[in-house]
């Protein structure tokens, strides 16, 4: 879990190792992984209330083959933004309200790349 915290440069991150809980959707029949979700298990002193992330995985056609890839993923943090205060001409950073960031991503267009090679006997270098 990582977010902002008031002090520095605003180059330092607030970073916390923390336990997840969370579920996976298995398909009963072939044991794919459909859906991963993890909710951060995160205390009431840290400057961020939640940060969730979910993964959905579904059958995508790569090639000549299909694949169990994500297809979908969202994720979202709630945490105090940082203001930035002047008075008597003094700066300084401060913890604002909570903000709620959410970021929605969709996977697709999934190519394949390859290469083939073949060695050929009685190759000769050119110099």
């Amino acid at each position: 879990m990582s977010c902002c915290l008031p002090d520095g440069d605003r180059t330092i991150s607030f970073q916390k190792l923390v336990g997840y809980h969370g579920e996976i959707t298995v398909d009963p029949v072939t044991g794919t992984i459909l859906r991963l979700t993890l909710d951060a298990d995160l205390s009431q002193s840290m400057p961020a209330m939640r940060s969730d992330i979910m993964v959905e995985y579904g059958s995508v056609q790569i090639g000549p083959n299909r694949h169990t890839c994500p297809i979908k993923s969202v994720s979202i943090l709630r945490g105090r933004s940082v203001r930035v205060v002047g008075e008597w001409d003094a700066r300084f950073r401060t913890f604002g309200p909570f903000v709620t960031t959410l970021n929605d991503v969709a996977f697709g267009d999934y190519h394949m790349f390859g290469v083939e090679s073949r060695v050929l006997p009685g190759y000769n270098r050119v110099p």
